[in-house]
């Protein structure tokens, strides 16, 4: 069990230290991933606060049932893609050039969400976690109870269809 699990358990039952201790946990993890997609500068900080606010703001909306890590992993994966769209950047990182030969210029004024929501809700939650939340094809199928070839295909053909959509939009 993480140890983000056990403070927001203990901060569940009022216990303030415990509140402190799950910000302070979650600001240095928070900070870390999104120092790796946006690197080390004065925007970085900024942002980390934005997470911490989302993640006080919205701390009833986590199930007590289920883990904090991926909770905590969408909210900041929503909050960089706010800093993205501020900023005219494409918030899916194309990894895969055989999955996605689009140019990721091309894809800077594009409105992910409205994309993703266009595909079935499996695929679209597939690339959520794999290229916007950044966990492994692994990670994301055990998040949702699939095996990590049914994941990759997921996001294969979700990939797949949202280049159809962007060249239907270009079109």
């Amino acid at each position: 069990m993480d140890v983000l699990d056990d403070l927001m358990a203990a901060a569940r039952t009022g216990d303030a230290a415990a509140y402190r201790q799950f910000l302070a946990e979650v600001a240095v993890r928070v900070r870390s991933r999104l120092a790796s997609k946006i690197g080390a500068d004065s925007e970085l900080e900024d942002l980390v606060q934005e997470v911490l606010i989302a993640v006080h703001q919205k701390r009833h909306t986590h199930d007590p049932s289920r883990p904090v890590a991926p909770w905590l992993n969408a909210i900041a994966g929503y909050k960089l893609i706010d800093h993205w769209r501020r900023r005219g950047r494409s918030p899916i990182e194309l990894d895969d050039s055989a999955d996605m030969a689009v140019a990721a210029d091309s894809m800077a004024g594009l409105d992910v969400d409205s994309l993703l929501d266009q595909l079935p809700d499996h695929q679209a939650e597939a690339i959520r976690l794999t290229h916007i939340d950044g966990l492994t094809s692994s990670e994301a199928g055990e998040q949702l109870g699939v095996g990590t070839s049914a994941m990759k295909l997921r996001v294969h053909r979700g990939l797949n269809r949202l280049k159809a959509l962007i060249a239907e939009d270009e079109a």
